[in-house]
């Protein structure tokens, strides 16, 4: 009886269990379920749903790539709800490549991606912070330390001379055209995805020369609502000081290059020293609050955040303030159709952070300034001392604390997105978004910055970008093909336009700047430009058995910036990839967890020149005949150049993905070469009456260079865990050709204090090439040759014609490194966590005008400050390279001496974490944290900071001067989440 009634048994406790699997909320098609121990398996739908017989007590096992694996033990349960994680291992997951996403064991091209969570407890304010040194191949610089300074990012180097390296921005799919980086909040971001090479950005055309990242901010998840806190507040102080004289020795130093008492008494000044750096840089503080809910179910999910941001800057009286507001949202209208609406707007209000790049700003005031004069000519009065013995540049503390410059700049990315699922592998997805910019500034300069004629002005502006992207794409699979095909259409408006009023002989501040008409003479100017973009695009990406990979791409752009048929162009691209770790040959060995080979190949371009470039142009003038009235006219400008057309870069890639012992220890290398041609030059015009400039398709750069990426977690244990992360990229950039000629100067920085060009654009160098005199030291004879005397400085006679001059000059070195690094490392120990995060780069130089005009006389400053230069040569101190100060021979700035090593190691950031127990906060979480950055730089440059350049952020051609940059600080935070 009982060999009957078991079977029966067995059949009875078998029954079909059916359910559901979702992430995020969303239905997860393709995933295998398994009942564990057997090879009774099936696999979702289209609508995440699946159906298996299993018996209670049984195991069902869940997998798909790039999720974490669930096991879910069946019981009398018949149908089942299953939410599935992603898998954060670097080789799996999913990689957002523009206009879609694809599975990172798929991915042929050179993509890396950034989560939040990496930087989560680092008191970082902006996305470019969080990029640098974390991600090979991308550079960032952070060449101001003004509070909201913006960064300059180059990925795989620079292609352009005239046309602008910035990469292309994509938040949410919309791609930034009138905003930038710095104005999407940084708490906002879930993850960064940064495409690098050809393949991968031939999606993005005549945008996508100079690499994408592609940004994808936080969205609500399914669940009870979740409230978030994160806040910190920051000290700042400056990184370094100059080591200056002090007032007896400056005076002395004084008299002996004057050659006369020109101050008298110089130990009369003892303790009486003026520290213009502890003056005009301050000890600063800033805090950053967030709060943002999400949540929601499975027809409607939301993100809802704001933010406030107080910084204030090391130089005395500049400070910037942020707020802003991100809402999130997405809804399932029926199991076909999703909607989503994501918003962002922000508040961004400025004063005197625009610190200028003229000889005289106040940070390079505070070397050159003599400290034997005081602040004030009267204490009690606060009057103050406008110029004193030298330099010829005012007061600099006067200059900071009666500056009144302001910018008041609202910015807001608006999109909404209709995704309709016409079958289960045919979806259509149309994104719409508008990214702005409306800005204003106001300046008054009193009668202590403009005396005798005061004066205001306001100037405003706008900017829209409007685009629409409708994307069709195919996702299926045929027994072991599977086929991935995106088509899609594009259209962006930019719309610009702004004016500017000002005025002087202002007879009152009473009214500040709002009333422009007290000016006893004004003027205004008003400006619109206007520029667009339509595209279409085609990817088709292939993968047999998983093992053989393939992606093409063809990309069709026409802009309105160029004319007749160079309006249009196309964008190929191609790669192909093998996961070699899939063929049994490589199983057998049992090392590797993955193994992929990739290589790749693709055309992309640049257009970012200004509308109406190509244009024959009037150019305004005004002008008076005869009368003091004035009266507008017009002369020549640019003229008609319908033969110019894109520049274009072609780049190939190879590159090896390795992963061992399951995920703990993963490898990436890349190799690459990109040649850019038809680089958009202004050359002056020959015979042109009036002399101008023409634009051109004539130039050609190119880049080469390995990048490396080396992860691992080094211990896992129960309670002890450390994970390291070690990334470097070598990049070799070069001027191949510059239409014939050799060598284009760039403009001049500094005019009076450098009195030649010392940068220029020359055929066989990388971009920020310094032309400068090669310096020798000093002579320790007389040089009759060259009517030199023991004391002087000494310069190479490069021209050879027994002078020295500025026909010496020659290359001495680049402004561009040529290796970036960063070295993470991540400890957890039971409810502690600590993050020391070490950063550099190498292999360029700086021009230190700062320094210089600290150390030997120019027309400008008449006496150095830097107490170095006080250990001068004499016949009895031979050993000294400075110069005798009473040397009449003709010092010269603008040589060797003053370009200095800017290579670095800097500790950007070390963190100690506590986590404490959820029985602490009955209902949430909390974690505090202490943290410093900039706390220790490893370098041989003698200024503020190796990484401060006075030079345009967006510059290549024009890098590396410091003419008094604004340095970034050291800092230490205190950080408090909280979540609930």
């Amino acid at each position: 009886m009982l060999m009957v009634l078991l079977p029966g048994g067995a059949v009875w406790a078998q029954q079909l269990t059916t359910g559901k699997v979702t992430a995020d909320g969303s239905a997860l098609p393709g995933v295998v379920v398994r009942v564990q121990g057997t090879q009774t398996a099936t696999q979702t739908d289209g609508e995440g749903r699946f159906s298996i017989p299993a018996s209670r007590g049984a195991t069902l096992l869940f997998n798909l790539m790039g999720f974490r694996q669930i096991a879910h033990m069946v019981d009398q349960q018949t149908n089942i709800s299953i939410e599935m994680e992603p898998d954060v291992k670097v080789l799996e997951g999913v990689a957002v490549v523009g206009y879609g996403t694809q599975k990172r064991k798929d991915l042929t091209g050179a993509i890396a991606t950034l989560k939040s969570d990496v930087y989560k407890d680092q008191p970082v304010l902006n996305a470019s912070a969080a990029l640098q040194g974390r991600v090979a191949g991308v550079s960032v610089t952070q060449g101001t330390g003004a509070p909201g300074g913006q960064a300059k990012i180059r990925i795989r180097g620079a292609n352009s001379v005239s046309a602008g390296n910035e990469p292309l921005y994509v938040v949410d799919g919309i791609a930034l055209g009138s905003t930038g980086l710095q104005d999407i909040n940084i708490n906002d971001i879930e993850s960064m995805d940064v495409l690098k090479d050809a393949s991968a950005t031939a999606v993005y055309g005549s945008r996508g020369a100079n690499g994408v990242v592609i940004i994808t901010t936080k969205k609500g998840k399914t669940g009870e609502a979740k409230v978030e806190y994160n806040g910190f507040a920051s000290f700042n102080k400056p990184m370094k000081r100059y080591d200056l004289m002090d007032a007896p020795t400056y005076a002395r130093m004084a008299n002996l290059a004057a050659g006369t008492s020109v101050i008298p008494n110089p130990e009369s000044y003892a303790g009486k020293t003026t520290d213009w750096q502890g003056l005009l840089f301050d000890n600063a503080a800033k805090h950053n609050q967030q709060l943002s809910v999400s949540g929601g179910n499975e027809k409607a999910k939301y993100f809802i955040s704001a933010f406030y941001t107080d910084q204030q800057g090391l130089l005395i009286n500049t400070w910037q303030k942020r707020f802003g507001l991100r809402t999130n949202l997405e809804a399932k209208i029926t199991d076909r159709i999703s909607v989503g609406v994501n918003l962002s707007a922000q508040r961004i209000n400025s004063h005197n952070n625009g610190v200028s790049a003229s000889k005289d700003n106040p940070v390079m005031a505070s070397i050159a300034w003599a400290p034997t004069e005081p602040v004030y000519d009267n204490e009690a009065s606060k009057q103050y001392n406008r110029n004193g013995i030298s330099p010829i540049w005012v007061n600099p503390y006067m200059n900071s604390m009666e500056s009144d410059n302001n910018s008041f700049v609202n910015v807001a990315v608006l999109n909404g997105f209709l995704r309709y699922r016409i079958t289960d592998w045919l979806t259509f997805t149309s994104n719409a978004g508008l990214d702005m910019n409306i800005s204003r500034s106001a300046s008054l300069a009193n009668n202590w910055i403009s005396p005798g004629n005061m004066k205001s002005a306001q100037s405003q502006s706008e900017g829209y970008t409007f685009q629409n992207s409708n994307v069709l794409t195919l996702d299926r699979s045929f027994d072991e093909h599977h086929v991935t095909v995106t088509a899609m259409e594009e259209s962006t408006v930019n719309t610009s336009q702004g004016f500017n009023a000002s005025g002087a002989g202002l007879s009152s501040t009473t009214n500040g700047y709002y009333n422009l008409g007290l000016n006893a003479a004004q003027s205004i100017s008003s400006a619109y430009s206007r520029w667009a973009l339509l595209s279409f695009m085609g990817r088709a990406s292939y993968s047999y058995k998983g093992k053989y990979l393939a992606t093409v791409t063809m990309r069709r752009d026409g802009s309105s910036k160029f004319q007749g048929n160079n309006k249009w162009s196309n964008f190929p691209s191609a790669s192909v990839g093998w996961n070699l770790a899939e063929e049994n040959f490589m199983k057998n060995f049992g090392v590797f967890s993955a193994l992929k080979l990739r290589a790749g190949w693709g055309v992309t371009g640049n257009q970012s020149i200004a509308p109406y470039s190509t244009l024959g142009l009037l150019g305004p003038v005004n002008y008076s005949y005869g009368t003091a009235n004035s009266y507008q006219g017009y002369v020549l400008g640019n003229p008609n150049t319908p033969d110019i057309k894109w520049e274009t870069t072609r780049q190939s890639d190879i590159g090896l993905d390795a992963s061992f012992f399951d995920g703990r220890l993963n490898f990436t290398a890349d190799y690459y070469f990109k040649n850019t041609t038809d680089m958009l030059l202004y050359t002056q015009i020959d015979k042109y009456h009036g002399g101008g400039q023409l634009l051109k398709n004539i130039g050609e750069m190119n880049n080469k260079g390995v990048e490396l990426m080396l992860d691992a977690v080094v211990i896992d244990r129960q309670n002890f865990r450390w994970a390291s992360t070690l990334n470097g990229a070598f990049n070799r950039n070069k001027v191949a050709s510059l239409g014939g000629q050799d060598m284009i100067r760039r403009a001049r920085m500094g005019g009076g204090l450098l009195n030649a060009d010392i940068q220029v654009i020359k055929v066989g160098e990388p971009l920020g090439a310094f032309w400068l005199i090669p310096w020798e030291g000093v002579y320790h004879a007389d040089d009759a040759t060259l009517n030199r005397k023991a004391g002087d400085y000494k310069y190479r006679d490069v021209s050879g014609n027994k002078q020295i001059g500025y026909d010496d000059m020659i290359i001495a070195g680049n402004a561009t490194p040529t290796v970036q690094w960063g070295f993470s490392n991540d400890l957890r120990y039971k409810n502690f966590e600590l993050n020391v995060f070490v950063q550099g780069a190498g292999g360029h130089q700086v021009f230190n005008a700062t320094y210089a005009a600290a150390a030997i006389p120019t027309s400008d400053v008449a006496y150095p400050t830097l107490a170095a230069a006080a250990n001068y040569w004499s016949p009895k101190n031979t050993g000294s390279l400075w110069a005798d100060p009473a040397s009449k021979s003709k010092r010269y700035i603008e040589s060797t001496q003053f370009l200095q090593d800017a290579s670095y190691a800097r500790l950007k950031n070390i963190s100690l974490s506590y986590v404490f127990s959820k029985k602490v906060l009955k209902y949430g979480q909390a974690k505090l944290t202490v943290s410093g950055q900039n706390l220790y730089t490893l370098t041989r440059y003698k200024g503020f900071d190796p990484e401060a350049t006075s030079t345009a952020a967006g510059s290549d051609a024009d890098a590396g001067i410091d003419l008094g940059a604004y340095p970034s600080p050291k800092t230490l935070s205190v950080r408090l989440n909280l979540s609930f």
